[in-house]
């Protein structure tokens, strides 16, 4: 929509169907979060895989095992973002399984706990930091041999120590006889109990529980856990039991055994969900799995478990103690199994009952982690209640994934305040056995913080224009749209404090050797000259402005006389004067700073004339806008509203803006120009999506629901340059400011790469998050330097 004189090419930017909304949120794809490893995978039974550890450093530390079936142990520096990695066993056993987990030791070193899966004759391994905060060095491994009699061997492990019991450290694990089964040390590991068995039924049939563990590190312990494997039983129900200074109870605290008579049964534990009862009722054989156990502030206990009604059919639910009773309550559907297998019809997926997983917040259990398929890839997604469990709403935290994001967890302990804090396992996976998968973490590193302070500001901009420094140009480096980049750029040079963008200016301005495009008359190509002026004013080489001078002095000597109606007549060379808004920011600004680094009112005579008789053709009185020319005069939108351009007024406003900044205070046609820039301004604020966006057609957002990034990025340079030069109240516009920078700021890449520009050409109707253009930069920097001259 660029100057062309065809309104065949400007109504492919207007004038197309509707497309869905895509909502800014949306756009964080996995691939737009760090990576902690790109080989580790982990099961949901050994706990935590991840622990928060404040001391000198904020650290998430953090393990699991690799394909190749090594033992990895990593931390994060929360703070600084630096990542360390150590190998603790090569080669130990090629199965999810055998994941670490860690236990925080009073002086704040670490152990950390693993075993094989299905090994015959293994055993627990721990090891214990020489160093507190230091995940470096080790002391020598230990092992754990004990075991109740089976035939099973050590799987899972999940560590606690209870202050209250002089920091005793109970590690609970499925025994050899597939029944969950501990051991206690007071000494740290040097020595351990005799392993028993914690849960068993009476019934014979049911003869694995999966459990699972939480504790307050102080005096209590909870358990939630299953008769067995949903693939064993038909009716698989969720328990739950707490211990407390030896004794065992139920939620209501009600004593059901102690610890000197053990194992306890499952019949006389809290039955949180009775598959029986269900199968009663309702005739459904429903099968549960336990994915996570927590507790609220008042020590009441919270369960995430899925339900299977069918195979491919899994549901997650949240169970509630509410001090009297417990409450089931439906979060969310879950899809169906999440590995993805090239099956004959014969064959039977091994693993049917695997969800994609969910886990509790354990510093608020209000809050769940899940992953759900969305168009069959696995995502991740939070969800949130306000009234202990009854409604969720859910935010999906990543999108358009392509591969699959499963089994989410909180780093334990991590306070709410932490990133990264929520981990996941991202990629391929077939099999416990069969997985090429990586970690994920909920950090965005290289992703650039829209917080609204000046080291923010500033590192977005120099991360947008580094992007763009390293990107070849691909127009004419006279041309219109690098002179739009080039004065941003130029701009940004100024406050960057680093003279590789003056260079980089200067570079192209003597490849260029100074001079404006071909069209002697076409704004377009008057447009670079922005940046000359930028340059002579720094350096004051009056190589940079002498083409400019000439070519200009022409012109106010042979001055066209065209008509403004726009036509694809080349004989009428239409664009020979101001006939389109764009021309608004690509010439007359040219023209005023001609005028005000050379004192000669010739050049604002002129400019002034042009752009009367441009408004004066262009600009609806009514509305406050600009039609992009007098081919839209009669056009409407789906909505039947008039047809105002986004970026065509973009072009406008900070075209005025710029003038305005130029033009002597004492110019007697200066209000002139600042109440058509009021006005304009007072409209757009109007316009402003609930985003921070503006978007391609400005009175019908609807038919053209993505963002335009260069539209907006030159409103708030507008806006933002009128609050600093007092010429728009700050209460009333600052607030738009800020929103709609946070907003253009979303749309840089982690790399840098500025999304969501309009192309030349192409339909505003499809605008992606992966669209750029070097306008698109160049206004993001004006406003960015704008903006910063704004925060605090």
């Amino acid at each position: 929509m660029k100057s062309v004189c065809s309104s065949f090419h400007l109504l492919q930017f207007l004038l197309l169907f509707a497309v869905q909304l895509l909502a800014q949120d949306s756009l964080l794809t996995s691939r737009h979060y760090q990576t902690l490893t790109e080989d580790g995978a982990w099961c949901w039974f050994s706990d935590p895989r991840s622990v928060y550890l404040e001391g000198i450093q904020k650290q998430i530390i953090t393990g699991w095992v690799s394909k190749e079936g090594n033992i990895v142990v990593a931390s994060m520096n929360s703070e600084t973002g630096k990542t360390f990695q150590k190998v603790l066993h090569s080669n130990f056993n090629r199965d999810d399984h055998a994941n670490p987990s860690f236990l925080i030791l009073p002086d704040k070193r670490l152990m950390i706990f693993y075993s094989s899966h299905s090994v015959p004759g293994n055993k627990i391994i721990h090891l214990t930091t020489r160093n507190p905060e230091d995940i470096t060095e080790w002391e020598d491994a230990k092992d754990i041999t004990t075991n109740t009699i089976g035939k099973s061997s050590f799987c899972y492990t999940n560590p606690v120590m209870l202050s209250a019991e002089n920091n005793r450290v109970y590690l609970f694990w499925r025994g050899g006889n597939y029944k969950p089964t501990f051991s206690f040390t007071d000494d740290f590991g040097k020595t351990w109990s005799n392993a028993q068995t914690l849960v068993q039924s009476e019934n014979i049939d049911l003869i694995r529980p999966y459990m699972k563990v939480a504790s307050n590190g102080i005096d209590e312990i909870h358990f939630a856990f299953t008769d067995g494997h949903p693939r064993n039983e038909p009716l698989n129900s969720i328990y739950y039991m707490k211990y407390k200074k030896g004794k065992f109870f139920k939620a209501d605290g009600t004593q059901i055994g102690d610890a000197s008579h053990l194992p306890i049964k499952h019949e006389i534990t809290d039955v949180v969900f009775n598959a029986q009862h269900n199968f009663t009722a309702t005739g459904n054989g429903v099968r549960a799995w336990i994915w996570d156990v927590a507790f609220e502030n008042n020590g009441n206990p919270v369960l995430v478990y899925s339900l299977l009604p069918e195979e491919t059919l899994h549901r997650y639910f949240y169970a509630r103690f509410n001090g009297k009773s417990w409450d089931n309550y439906f979060i969310s559907n879950a899809g169906k199994s999440f590995p993805r297998l090239n099956l004959t019809k014969e064959q039977r997926d091994p693993e049917p009952h695997y969800s994609g997983g969910i886990y509790l917040d354990h510093q608020n259990p209000a809050n769940v982690y899940l992953s759900k398929p969305v168009k069959d890839v696995f995502e991740i997604f939070k969800y949130s209640t306000s009234d202990f469990g009854k409604s969720w709403s859910g935010t999906q935290l990543t999108h358009n994934s392509l591969k699959n994001n499963v089994r989410p967890y909180v780093v334990r302990f991590a306070p709410e305040s932490i990133s990264p804090r929520v981990l996941w396992m991202h990629g391929d996976y077939e099999h416990y056995t069969n997985f090429s998968t990586g970690i994920k973490t909920d950090k965005q590193n290289l992703k650039p913080s829209n917080k609204f302070t000046q080291a923010d500001v500033r590192n977005v901009m120099k991360s947008v224009a580094d992007w763009q420094l390293q990107e070849p140009l691909h127009y004419d480096l006279t041309d219109w749209t690098n002179g739009a980049l080039f004065a941003g750029m130029v701009e940004w040079a100024k406050i960057s404090g680093e003279e590789k963008y003056f260079n980089w200016l200067i570079d192209i301005g003597n490849k260029a050797r100074w001079r404006l495009g071909n069209r002697t008359y076409h704004a377009d190509d008057h447009c670079v000259a922005q940046m000359y002026i930028e340059l002579f004013r720094k350096y004051g080489d009056n190589k940079m402005i002498n083409p400019l001078k000439s070519h200009f002095d022409w012109i106010i000597g042979n001055p066209s006389k065209i008509s403004l109606k726009f036509q694809s007549d080349s004989v009428t060379r239409c664009t020979d004067r101001w006939s389109w808004c764009d021309a608004i920011f690509m010439g007359p600004t040219v023209w005023t700073k001609l005028a005000s680094i050379t004192g000669k009112k010739k050049y604002l005579d002129f400019m002034e004339s042009e752009f009367r008789f441009t408004t004066e053709y262009l600009y609806d009185k009514d509305e406050h806008l600009y039609f992009r020319d007098d081919t839209f005069f009669e056009q409407k939108e789906a909505n039947g509203k008039k047809v105002f351009w986004g970026r065509g007024n973009g072009w406008v406003v900070a075209g005025l803006a710029t003038i305005l900044k130029e033009l002597p205070k004492n110019y007697p046609s200066r209000s002139y120009f600042e109440n058509i820039y009021k006005q304009m301004c007072e409209k757009l604020l109007t316009l402003q999506d609930s985003k921070g966006y503006w978007h391609a057609s400005l009175l019908d957002p609807d038919s053209y629901p993505t963002p335009e990034t260069s539209a907006s990025s030159f409103y708030i340079y507008a806006m933002a340059w009128g609050i600093n030069y007092g010429h728009l109240d700050s209460g009333k516009y600052l607030p738009a400011v800020i929103k709609g920078w946070q907003a253009i700021v979303d749309c840089a890449h982690p790399d840098g790469k500025l999304g969501w520009v309009q192309p030349i050409g192409a339909s505003p109707k499809k605008v992606t998050y992966d669209m750029t253009e070097v306008y698109g930069v160049g206004a993001f920097l004006l406003a960015g330097t704008e903006v910063i001259k704004l925060v605090k």
